[in-house]
């Protein structure tokens, strides 16, 4: 991951865009039809804006001696963007050097193709989006003051999965609630309960306990006073079907939990919750190492 960081950034440090595209991986990273999160991606970008209206900014100092402003000015260079996917609708920023303005994008995808539009101008830009790759051209809409014809090739250098952090932060909050009773000591009879809500969160949620449902619960042993023992339970799933439960113990220590969803499967569950380690800002770490995008 560094290495392609560093490859990447050499566009920035003056060598030429078209080395980017050298990292260009086959299209195999495709984003699930409902995937909730956003991709950051690195390239270059290359092409030219033609003003068609008299008295239209241009984006260089470049003269023309045409006065109604018709001369092509040729851009290109580095260029940055972030798109958010919210099942088909995407959202996104970019910006870049060399005579590219930063705006943003709004529109949807099939797939992995994007049909995206520039909040600025209107502009629209079709090509491929998902985890590894955002390829596309760039056209602006008819007889808008500035005719704009680029194709853009980046790679993706980050992906963060929203939906992934927001379940990890409800099974932190469930440890919080469960996890104390769950690892720690007195009865198994009267702890198994919690394990089977902690254990919801490892669950689809129509295989998942119905809370309050839970009956016929009994202590299992081989010996009578057995330190190691079992506590078996039966319970009614969220998708109304009956089940059934059994937490293995060990000196009231809890070991695994067995259920009617895996038979003779016993499962251990990490006494640890998950941790959510800080999304990796890559356009952050790269304006540290280079300090800063340079126009070119």
């Amino acid at each position: 991951m560094r290495s392609l960081i560093l490859a990447l950034s050499l566009a920035v440090l003056g060598v030429s865009p078209a080395a980017a595209q050298l990292a260009t991986q086959p299209a195999s990273g495709g984003l699930p039809e409902d995937f909730h999160g956003k991709v950051q991606y690195f390239g270059n970008h290359s092409g030219e804006v033609r003003a068609t209206v008299p008295g239209t900014p241009r984006r260089t100092d470049a003269k023309c001696p045409k006065r109604e402003g018709g001369c092509p000015e040729q851009i290109g260079g580095s260029f940055q963007a972030e798109l958010e996917f919210d099942g088909d609708i995407v959202r996104g920023t970019y910006q870049g050097t060399g005579g590219m303005r930063p705006s943003s994008l709004i529109g949807r995808r099939n797939g992995a193709n994007c049909r995206l539009f520039d909040t600025a101008d209107g502009s629209v830009w079709s090509g491929r989006c998902d985890g590894e790759a955002f390829i596309g051209t760039v056209r602006s809409v008819p007889n808008a003051p500035e005719q704009i014809e680029v194709a853009f090739e980046t790679v993706g250098v980050n992906t963060v999965d929203l939906e992934q952090i927001r379940w990890k932060r409800e099974l932190i909050a469930a440890y919080d609630r469960y996890g104390g009773i769950v690892f720690g000591d007195g009865a198994g009879e009267s702890r198994l309960e919690s394990i089977l809500l902690l254990n919801n969160y490892f669950l689809d949620e129509g295989l998942a306990y119905r809370p309050g449902t839970l009956r016929n619960v009994e202590r299992q042993s081989d010996k009578k006073n057995s330190p190691i023992y079992s506590v078996y339970g039966d319970y009614v799933r969220y998708d109304g079907a009956s089940a059934w439960a059994r937490a293995r113990f060990e000196y009231d220590r809890f070991v695994c939990l067995e259920t009617s969803v895996e038979p003779g499967y016993c499962k251990v569950i990490d006494p640890n919750p998950p941790v959510i380690e800080p999304a990796d800002d890559f356009f952050a770490w790269l304006g540290q190492a280079t300090g800063g995008p340079k126009d070119l």
